[in-house]
């Protein structure tokens, strides 16, 4: 079965959000958001909360001591339930901002599979140049280190 052209990377990736809100609901191994400290420090600014009480209220530690956003429902604890947006969009994570261009989806071939099912606009819109789709791949890779 020939490869859908709309998907390779080496053509760039053609993706246009859907606002749908899908990228902020969990599934399986999609179900947490990681945040390094200056997304932690950020998120409490947009909160208007000290560092210390939004890690208390919004956050939790994995089993391997990584910070991450606590989930309650299906749904990340900041997607506004009517609506389906982001209450935090402006100091959102880059982990978000980034989606869905993750490395692990867009060379390991799951960007034609699990990532269409989790998000209706890949495949969709306007293609992303190769080199833009690197340089946020990138971003997240960046974020993971500090």
């Amino acid at each position: 079965m020939a490869r859908d052209p709309r998907l390779s990377p080496r053509a760039g990736l053609r993706f246009e959000c859907t606002l749908c809100g899908e990228c902020c609901t969990a599934r399986g191994e999609y179900a947490y958001v990681y945040l390094n400290a200056d997304e932690a420090r950020a998120l409490a600014d947009e909160l208007g909360l000290g560092l210390a009480e939004f890690k208390r209220r919004y956050t939790e530690k994995d089993e391997y001591g990584w910070t991450q956003l606590r989930f309650e429902s299906e749904s990340c604890i900041f997607l506004e339930p009517g609506t389906k947006r982001c209450t935090v969009y402006a100091a959102r994570p880059v982990q978000c901002r980034t989606f869905p261009f993750w490395r692990d989806l867009v060379e390991s071939g799951r960007w034609t599979d699990a990532a269409r099912k989790l998000c209706p606009g890949i495949g969709q819109g306007r293609a992303h140049r190769p080199e833009d789709v690197e340089a946020r791949m990138l971003e997240m890779e960046l974020a993971d280190e500090t």
